[in-house]
């Protein structure tokens, strides 16, 4: 039976790596743009090519190892640094269908309609479909195209997530694999800082920008692989919570000792991007960390001394003159005698997306396409940030929300809306399921992607949704472990019942 049972597994993942095989041949032949293979390759992207064909068949064979590899590109948005800087094919699209098919292969039907059925899944697909139907409003149908494939692709990782996270012990996995990726970054940042050496980006990894900090102050703030540092302090936000999760949980002083350095390490990251939209995130998730998990006296003791030669030795004296400028959006503080010129940009880019929304509330104006309608709004607006424009510059509202409202109107916005209330929704009945289990560590796991969920949705108050894969990210996995709680509770009280 035992060897019947080993033939059939390796008779289906061999079919399956052949279908993946055959799958990225004909896509590569079809659509050679889409993997960047439209262009001269070099022997090094030949052999990253071979390289990740030959990791699309180990995903095949071990989805598991698939799930940590889709959670470090994602993270460290590795795909587009290897495109971008290097030249090289897309290996994250490459890797997607390989992933599907070893995902599909090794999961039984009931689990994947337990998955693809979850409460966020429809939703996500109706927020898809809003953006595919407001391509036909939208006046630069290029611009509305790209959202829409961005929103594909972000997509997919929710789907993929969600169906290869199996187990507690793979979400445990990727935790710690989303903590080494941030830990790595932030590392490379905080090398910079301390070198001064601001030339070296680390093959793209670590890119820097310089911008205004306060008055007439600049200074290089880390923006790590994404290119802009609020995106970065963003990014970095959600593992505050998700490293505090693996500190509470893990089941050795080892373990947690690690998870606790590396989350100090991240927090030091954080603030050297000179975020003060991620500085307000990052006292939210810590605040709601020690509501969920309280310290003991001791351990409340160890934190305040780290925190304290954190501060010490990695806060610059400009970050707090920083923050002090966040009192000219705070009533009565209109009128200054220098004024922020990006809170002077930023009132201008919001109030052109709150009019747009008004002018068109039911559909928006197409995605993508706040920029095509942005001047008309903006002189309607009007400000001194109208002064200091560059001729032909892109513009997004910095705020998810109003972009959202903006661009597909209130369709957009409930549909949105429905997909991120039932990854709250899945986590909550997640993390009671787990908890009435007894399954403590995998409660903590949980509480710390709500927590994750939580600073992603405040700092979107502040930015755009350029980067809404690591909200899918952490939507698949809400609804995977709503699944893996789901799937566990039938058989506990099937347990109960019988005699």
């Amino acid at each position: 039976m035992v060897m019947e049972r080993a033939a059939r597994s390796s008779l289906q993942t061999g079919v399956a790596v052949a279908l993946a095989a055959a799958l990225v041949g004909a896509m590569a032949v079809a659509s050679p743009a889409l993997l960047h293979l439209d262009r001269d390759l070099t022997a090094r992207g030949v052999l990253a090519l071979c390289g990740g064909l030959a990791l699309g068949g180990i995903v095949v064979w071990r989805p598991g190892l698939g799930l940590l590899l889709l959670t470090a590109f994602v993270y460290l948005n590795l795909s587009q640094v290897l495109v971008r800087h290097h030249r090289l094919p897309s290996l994250l699209q490459l890797l997607a269908l390989p992933l599907f098919v070893g995902a599909l292969a090794h999961r039984r039907g009931a689990e994947l309609k337990r998955v693809v059925g979850s409460a966020g899944t429809p939703c996500l697909v109706a927020y898809g479909l809003v953006v595919l139907f407001s391509t036909t409003l939208a006046r630069e149908p290029a611009l509305a195209d790209e959202w829409l494939a961005e929103v594909g692709k972000s997509l997919a990782i929710y789907l993929l997530v969600a169906i290869l996270a199996s187990s507690a012990g793979r979400v445990r996995r990727a935790v710690w694999t989303l903590l080494a990726c941030g830990v790595l970054l932030s590392l490379l940042g905080i090398a910079q800082i301390a070198s001064g050496d601001f030339h070296n980006d680390f093959g793209g990894l670590a890119r820097v920008k310089y911008a205004h900090i306060y008055g007439d102050v600049f200074e290089p703030r880390i923006a790590g692989p994404l290119g802009d540092p609020n995106f970065y302090a963003q990014a970095l936000v959600l593992l505050v919570p998700l490293g505090l999760s693996l500190a509470v949980s893990e089941g050795t002083a080892r373990g947690r000792t690690i998870a606790l350095a590396g989350t100090g390490l991240v927090v030091g990251a954080a603030v050297l991007t000179y975020s003060r939209g991620g500085a307000l995130a990052l006292a939210g998730v810590l605040a709601l960390s020690l509501l969920a998990w309280p310290l003991s006296r001791r351990r409340a003791a160890l934190a305040t001394g780290l925190v304290a030669v954190l501060v010490a030795l990695l806060v610059p004296v400009g970050f707090a003159r920083r923050l002090t400028t966040l009192e000219q959006v705070w009533p009565g503080h209109e009128a200054v005698l220098r004024p922020d010129s990006s809170f002077q940009k930023r009132k201008l880019l919001v109030g052109a997306a709150w009019r747009m929304f008004l002018d068109h509330p039911l559909v928006g104006v197409g995605a993508g396409n706040y920029t095509v309608h942005f001047e008309p709004y903006a002189d309607e607006v009007g400000g001194v940030a109208r002064d200091y424009e560059e001729p032909d510059e892109r513009h997004y509202p910095h705020s998810l929300y109003l972009e959202i409202a903006a661009e597909t109107g209130l369709l957009g916005l409930v549909a949105f809306g429905g997909a991120v209330a039932a990854g709250v929704v899945s986590l909550r009945r997640a993390r009671g399921a787990f908890r009435r289990a007894g399954d403590e560590r995998t409660a903590a796991l949980v509480q710390g992607f709500a927590i994750a969920l939580f600073g992603y949705l405040v700092s979107s108050l502040f930015l755009h949704g350029h980067y809404q894969r690591y909200l899918w990210l952490l939507l698949g996995f809400a609804a995977a472990l709503d699944a893996l709680a789901s799937a566990r509770e039938p058989r506990e009280e099937e347990g109960a019942a019988s005699p």
